[in-house]
């Protein structure tokens, strides 16, 4: 009998296991290409000054979807450097697009005001930092860094609310968006899915008084016009593109992050949550602890750097799956990717960042897929049958522009129904979506030799004017 139940339990994982591959947006199949800097907002950071925001968007080519998930990935830095471009965030978004996801990777406000107090020691100066510290994460005091979380959250849900207002021109679904994040990106992350009543605005957003005057050694921290005055830092929104369409994400992506309250867990509408983290990672403790307990592990027991002050308590991705696990059928569904690598401080001072990295980012996003596919079939979205609701559009849009000869020998030419007058820049993309050639003008009646290439088999060509654009496929012999 226990033979039997175990053959039907093996049985129904592996049926489990095949249903859920087969699900789609699980497999990398597509082509990517990238709309770099698209500016989605201005926004007053911590000295004062105004900042632009920009965005980076990752999507698939070739899928014929009219209702693509959406992912906003946020960077990490500890809220004081990284960019949309960092390694880690632009794998996953190449990732999720190939899975037939659109992606955008986000900047937002950066920095913190500095401590009044700092001591250059050997490891950890301007002159010789081979340590790779960046010492204006010594911060005035606690509040400093979950204020710049605060600021962070408020524009990853502008990004969020300004992409959905896009969304019948990238062919997202405004029913199936996530929002995820490596490290500060991934408390950033958890902050905008969970943070979503105004009675959950952390007392510390309300005015404070003055920074203190850096030290000199960190002015440079202080961009123009360098004020000190502490503010509010206003609604848990923001101000950037409120209006039409809400923040709300049915998922989060929280890749070696945590929260500072954990409160924030429970509730009927919690999204679902996707955890991973490394247990032996110095840069974000996987349990509850100060941020940034590589400095007492690794620098300052050999004084190498000063001793870092002012650093938060957090609730690291392992206590958050203990939590999650201790509110049984209470919690939201969560997927626990977490990879037991031992204690921490536990011989990872030489590790780069210290047991703080992405392992097997394939590996991950597959199972980040794996995790959200079957939500986002229980909404309906399956992108075989999303255009078929929408088939006088889709019409519309493909006789929109015409590319012939299809198949060609090397020279294109273009017939338009719309931008007459206009320019547009066309550019030549192969499979994988990488650019092959660039070219702009009128676009009907435009001829494009190619010849000089050489190409054979099938391509895309993306046709763009100001935020419109449209990708076409063409086919050389």
């Amino acid at each position: 009998m226990v033979k039997m139940l175990f053959f039907f339990l093996t049985l129904q994982i592996f049926f489990l296991k095949t249903l859920n591959a087969q699900l789609p947006y699980t497999q990398a199949v597509f082509g990517v290409w990238k709309e770099q800097n698209i500016p989605y907002g201005t926004a007053t950071d911590f000295a004062g000054g105004e900042v632009e925001l920009t965005l980076d968007l990752y999507k698939p080519i070739g899928d014929g979807n009219c209702l693509r998930p959406l992912l906003v990935m946020v960077h990490g830095g500890g809220w004081i450097a990284g960019t949309k471009d960092d390694n880690d965030v632009v794998a996953i978004c190449q990732q999720m697009a190939a899975r037939g996801y659109a992606c955008a990777s986000i900047n937002y406000r950066l920095g913190l005001h500095p401590d009044d107090y700092y001591e250059p020691y050997l490891f950890c100066n301007d002159n010789l930092n081979p340590l790779g510290i960046n010492k204006c994460i010594y911060s005035a005091d606690t509040l400093e860094i979950t204020r710049a979380l605060y600021r962070a959250m408020q524009d990853a849900k502008g990004a969020i609310r300004f992409l959905k207002n896009r969304n019948e021109m990238d062919s997202t679904d405004l029913e199936n968006v996530f929002v995820g994040g490596s490290s500060a990106g991934a408390f950033t992350a958890l902050a905008a899915g969970l943070v979503d009543r105004e009675e959950e605005k952390p007392a510390f957003t309300l005015a404070l008084p003055d920074a203190p005057l850096p030290d000199s050694d960190l002015a440079n921290c202080v961009p123009a016009p360098a004020n000190r005055t502490r503010p509010d830092l206003g609604s848990i929104e923001g101000n950037l593109h409120l209006g039409t369409y809400d923040a709300r994400v049915n998922g989060i992506a929280a890749f070696m992050g945590g929260v500072f309250d954990q409160n924030l867990l429970a509730g009927p509408d919690t999204p679902v949550i996707y955890l991973y983290h490394r247990t032996d990672d110095l840069v974000v403790s996987c349990q509850h602890q100060p941020l940034f307990p590589l400095y007492p592990f690794c620098y300052n027991p050999i004084n190498l750097c000063q001793p870092l002050y002012n650093r938060p308590f957090a609730i690291g991705s392992c206590s958050l799956a203990e939590t999650l696990n201790g509110m049984g059928s209470a919690a939201p569904p969560f997927f626990n990717d977490i990879l037991d690598f031992g204690q921490e401080g536990n011989d990872d001072c030489l590790d780069d960042p210290p047991g703080h990295s992405i392992l097997n980012i394939p590996e991950r996003c597959a199972n980040l897929s794996g995790f959200f596919a079957p939500l986002i079939a229980a909404t309906g979205n399956d992108p075989f049958l999303n255009c078929n609701s929408n088939a006088t559009a889709s019409l519309s849009i493909e006789n929109s522009f015409q590319i012939f000869p299809n198949p060609s020998k090397g020279t294109l030419f273009f017939r338009a129904n719309k931008w007459r007058g206009a320019v547009v820049q066309m550019v030549l993309l192969d499979a994988m979506g990488r650019e092959l050639a660039v070219t702009a003008g009128s676009p009907d009646g435009l001829s494009w030799d190619l010849g000089h290439l050489n190409l054979q088999g099938m391509y895309f060509v993306k046709i763009s004017a100001g935020w419109d654009s449209e990708v076409l496929k063409v086919v050389f012999r």
